[in-house]
């Protein structure tokens, strides 16, 4: 079996992308990832993938980056499928973190282009074969346009998409169902649910990061075909969660679960974020407690 088939057909059911806990300092805590990690893996997730969003590229260097990535490699430990990312950078730093990602251990690279050579196909197509030079690691794309994709499905080196537009992913994993290439739906969990009838393997759950439990749980209704099962999970689960996510903001709200749940030691933001404030988590715990039981925290 290939690298790339085996890692399509690991590229199944919930994926976590990974947040990432801060010092006191606003430096990286590598060791509290480590053991996050550990207890996802442990907990039965299949998929770990890190994000420029959730994963704060923005407010990472590209040493915190190379560093992230060897932590998670390790304390994987070839456990779940573990699926990287670049940022949008040159093609000498791209190329240079897939070889990273590679001897550490990731599975998979998901690559994100400046926007201005995703904008193009030859630039994005030359990009793709220039990053690629030193390193045999299966490469997913983020958000790519639909016709590009469906071109570069054949391609036996990429494996998928991460896709946030409805309307894209559901025609992607139309288009690509009968291909080695796997489309992960990275919006809500109702999207999912029509998109898994389609083909879609895999998807972004709004609370994977802190109760991966009730997100395998929901997994098992789609892998079963208990469909209308799902859309009622949606309701009682999700719906009221991304209420109270987006009405904090998402980024705050995620840390203050993250660290309810026990599987970090702060709920830090990076700078230039603000603190978060007593009245931000009074509502997430309320919230959470209401929506999933006080027992899931205890």
């Amino acid at each position: 079996m290939s690298r790339s088939t085996d890692v399509i057909n690991k590229t199944k059911g919930p994926a976590v992308p990974v947040n990432i806990c801060f010092n006191e300092d606003s430096s990286v805590d590598f060791g509290a990832i480590h053991n996050y990690i550990d207890s996802l893996v442990t907990k039965g997730v299949p998929v770990i993938l890190l994000s420029s969003g959730s994963s704060e590229y923005s407010f990472l260097s590209q040493e915190d980056i190379w560093r992230i990535t060897e932590v998670i490699a390790k304390a994987n430990a070839g456990r779940s499928l573990f699926i990287a990312a670049s940022g949008a950078w040159d093609i000498r730093t791209c190329a240079s973190y897939l070889k990273h990602a590679d001897d550490v251990g990731a599975d998979a690279v998901k690559i994100q282009p400046h926007p201005e050579i995703h904008a193009d196909r030859d630039r994005y197509l030359e990009y793709c074969n220039r990053i690629r030079t030193g390193s045999e690691i299966p490469l997913f794309l983020l958000d790519p346009p639909l016709s590009l994709a469906i071109e570069m499905a054949s391609d036996e080196r990429i494996v998928g998409a991460k896709v946030h537009a409805h309307d894209d992913y559901y025609q992607m994993t139309r288009d690509t169902k009968d291909l080695d290439f796997a489309t992960i739906c990275a919006g809500q969990m109702g999207t999912i649910v029509f998109g898994h009838q389609l083909g879609s393997p895999a998807y972004l759950c709004t609370f994977a990061p802190f109760l991966p439990s009730i997100a395998l749980e929901f997994f098992e209704k789609l892998d079963t075909g208990q469909y209308e099962d799902a859309i009622k999970f949606v309701a009682k689960y999700e719906d009221p969660w991304l209420k109270t996510a987006v009405d904090v903001d998402w980024m705050y709200a995620v840390k203050i679960a993250i660290h309810m749940a026990g599987l970090y030691p702060n709920n830090r933001v990076a700078p230039p974020y603000k603190a978060t404030t007593p009245e931000q988590v009074k509502k997430v715990h309320d919230s959470l407690k209401q929506i999933f039981g006080p027992a899931l925290f205890e």
